[in-house]
């Protein structure tokens, strides 16, 4: 190789990015989320018990075809109920646990909606 194809030139090209001629950049307000705590309640028995009742598909559905917040379950008689909360996480609706599903099948689970008294 020759001498000139081996030698490096600085680029010139470039421009500062510190262009505030020593001024400081104004920092802006930080905005405050307003949040609403959950309600809490001194027992048990001072809430109301609610029943459901619910309707499970005869045939599986594909993971794919399951929208997110959609109820499904993984057992044909619908004894576990879970819902898909996006593309590859669902969660147990009885523990409350998130679990990695990317693929499978469920068989869809529609809640009636009018709850029924005991």
């Amino acid at each position: 190789m020759s001498e000139s194809a081996t030698d490096y030139k600085a680029n010139t090209n470039a421009t500062n990015s510190n262009n505030n001629n020593g001024k400081q950049a104004q920092d802006k307000p930080k905005r405050t989320r307003k949040t609403v705590g959950i309600p809490s309640f001194s027992a048990m028995s001072s809430m109301n018990t609610a029943c459901y009742s619910a309707f499970v598909e005869d045939s599986p559905t594909p993971w794919e075809r399951i929208n997110n917040y959609q109820f499904f379950s993984p057992s044909a008689d619908g004894s576990r109920l879970m819902m898909r909360i996006s593309r590859s996480k669902s969660v147990d609706v009885k523990s409350g646990r998130t679990l990695p599903t990317s693929f499978g099948q469920g068989y869809l689970v529609h809640l009636d909606a009018n709850p029924k008294a005991n």
